[in-house]
């Protein structure tokens, strides 16, 4: 008996908005005391807080973020932002427009919106991560699909966590057309055939017992967020691109690059020149390592590293694969060691918490490197690539990117072209922002390579 808890999920969610609401609010304003001096007092903001409160709630009723299963991070983060922002613009016209709430400062109104903007998305992110890791979290569904995709599917959704979507059973697909029992409880059923078969029948008689069909069809590892329906005289047509290549959003990602680099450079340049000093004092050579990289367009250009390895680290390499093999196949397999006797002591702790690619902010000042992009490849990795490389080289590599955060070093090779490629068909402002929040979090747990 499967029995779906949705209403503690949204309970949760809708108790910590009301209460990070009111914080919010009541630090907008204090801080227009303290800016302003006193002039009204809270009594006299509570309706423009309640007014507010409804607003906020409503809209993310609106958009399903209420329990918010089957949204990924990227989509969480989109629809939350479009959430506070029609909200407040709703608030702020009334407040303009309305002669009772005339008394109010507009500061309050743009403060609060500047402050939920940021820690309505972050908050969020970390309850849902939170939440996810606990048995009640998510709703009940089940597979019908052929094996092996069928399992790849359920092991998907295991692993996904926060999506809220727990396979309680697989069945094969020619069950999906059979009148049996309902799961009790179940509303939901995945239907995942493993070749491009015709399932309409299938999923109708599916349609009769659950709440909601998914159709996951097996295919090449490219975009789906952005995928448009196209109806064609009752044929469904799916319409993809590889997002990141359209001109406005490179010009998004440009700004997000120049802005946040020239940031992070000033806020974290005591932190390069402590490590710079480590790095000198630890060995013998030079404190940066530069390495010619493949860049936008098949160009080459230095990337900036903090050293971490003893100097003739290349020859010691092919040293060492030529006389280990278990190190070859790894290298082979992966492009990089776990145990490289080459690292220095402090160049170890530097790769533990990915701190050796912090000069890679001045790449990014530069223009050859983006903060979140595709992994940036090494020159003899070209071939490699192979047909993955006129999409994945028509962008800046990034200092960060989806398989640093979700595959890390334990992603072989092809794994990381995949991911790539999913990146750019996918890419949105909100899928970087989530990428730089989840960099922070790998970094803080020491997963570096």
């Amino acid at each position: 008996m499967y029995r779906s808890k949705n209403w503690v999920t949204s309970i949760i969610f809708l108790s910590v908005d009301i209460l990070l609401l009111y914080a919010i609010f009541q630090t907008a304003y204090r801080i227009r005391i303290f800016w302003l001096g006193p002039g009204i007092t809270w009594k006299v903001i509570t309706p423009l807080f309640q007014l507010g409160l409804l607003f906020c709630l409503a809209m993310f009723f609106l958009q399903g973020l209420y329990p918010g299963y089957g949204l990924t991070t990227a989509k969480e983060l989109e629809r939350i932002s479009k959430a506070v922002f029609f909200s407040f613009f709703l608030l702020a016209s009334i407040a303009y427009l309305y002669k009772p709430f005339q008394v109010f400062s507009r500061s309050i109104v743009l403060i609060a919106w500047g402050l939920s903007l940021i820690f309505l998305p972050l908050t969020h992110f970390l309850l849902r991560n939170i939440l996810s890791r606990t048995s009640w979290y998510g709703m009940p569904v089940v597979i019908f699909g052929n094996y092996p995709w069928s399992n790849q599917v359920a092991d998907s959704l295991r692993k996904v966590r926060r999506l809220g979507w727990k396979p309680i059973a697989i069945h094969p697909l020619e069950k999906a057309g059979e009148k049996r029992e309902q799961e009790c409880g179940v509303q939901m059923a995945i239907l995942a055939p493993s070749e491009d078969l015709p399932v309409g029948n299938l999923a109708r008689s599916l349609n009769q017992r659950y709440r909601s069909v998914l159709l996951l069809r097996q295919n090449d590892y490219f975009g789906s967020l952005w995928v448009e329906p196209r109806d064609l005289e009752g044929k469904l047509g799916l319409e993809f691109h590889y997002h990141l290549l359209t001109r406005r959003n490179r010009w998004i990602k440009q700004a997000m690059d120049w802005l946040g680099s020239a940031l992070l450079l000033l806020l974290l340049s005591p932190v390069l020149a402590l490590i710079a000093f480590l790095v000198h004092w630890d060995s013998p050579g030079p404190i940066f390592f530069q390495q010619k990289r493949l860049g936008k367009n098949f160009r080459h250009f230095p990337m900036l590293k903090f050293r971490t390895m003893v100097v003739d680290a290349e020859t010691h390499l092919k040293e060492l694969l030529k006389t280990d093999e278990d190190a070859r196949i790894e290298y082979e397999t992966y492009h990089k060691l776990a145990n490289d006797p080459r690292i220095t002591r402090v160049g170890r702790w530097l790769r533990k918490f990915s701190l050796d690619e912090l000069p890679q902010i001045i790449n990014v000042v530069r223009g050859e490197m983006s903060l979140v992009g595709p992994r940036a490849y090494m020159l003899s990795e070209l071939d490699d690539i192979g047909e993955y490389a006129p999409i994945i080289l028509r962008v800046k590599p990034g200092m960060t990117g989806w398989w640093q955060v979700l595959g890390r070093h334990n992603t072989s090779f092809q794994k990381h072209l995949e991911m790539d490629e999913y990146y750019i068909s996918n890419w949105s402002l909100w899928m970087d922002i989530y990428i730089l929040l989840k960099t922070v979090q790998v970094v803080l747990q020491g997963n570096g390579a």
